[in-house]
């Protein structure tokens, strides 16, 4: 996988989630960035996106995460996805966890999504896969400044 690919991975992942949960209420609270990391050893690239928007669903949070569980695994093939619940937190969330269930971390590569809804809230962290090479420098294609993107913030 190349630094594009694994950059277009977590955009169409995203994607997807918006095609379920709605595409507003999301530009204040996403934010992304490109990060070192080691691919078999050698340097490498991991692309980000973090998420947050504090609207009202249009569903319970139970339809909603099993609606966007979904979409990823038919639009992406993302297979094996289990929707969970976090008691622990306040309010109660519905949970994604992917590839190794909520909190089970994420593949050696660290590739991985967490993804929390509740009535009035849904938080998505997408880890890229890590891939070999540096991440690119900030004002290239790959990481435009802010001011330079559609995307969100700091890709």
């Amino acid at each position: 996988m190349t630094l594009q690919e694994s950059h277009q991975n977590v955009l169409d992942i995203f994607a997807a989630i918006t095609s379920v949960v709605g595409e507003d209420g999301w530009a204040e609270g996403t934010e992304s960035e490109w990060n070192g990391c080691s691919s078999q050893g050698e340097s490498g690239a991991q692309f980000m996106l973090t998420a947050i928007r504090n609207q009202p669903l249009a569903s319970t949070p139970d339809d909603v995460t099993k609606r966007v569980a979904e979409t990823l695994e038919s639009k992406l093939g993302m297979e094996g996805i289990r929707v969970q619940h976090d008691e622990t937190l306040s309010p109660p969330r519905t949970v994604i966890g992917y590839p190794n269930g909520y909190n089970g971390g994420t593949a050696a590569d660290g590739y991985g999504l967490q993804f929390q809804t509740d009535l009035d809230f849904v938080g998505v962290i997408i880890y890229g896969h890590c891939v070999p090479g540096d991440p690119p420098k900030l004002g290239t294609p790959l990481n435009p400044r802010p001011s330079e993107s559609s995307e969100p913030s700091g890709t």
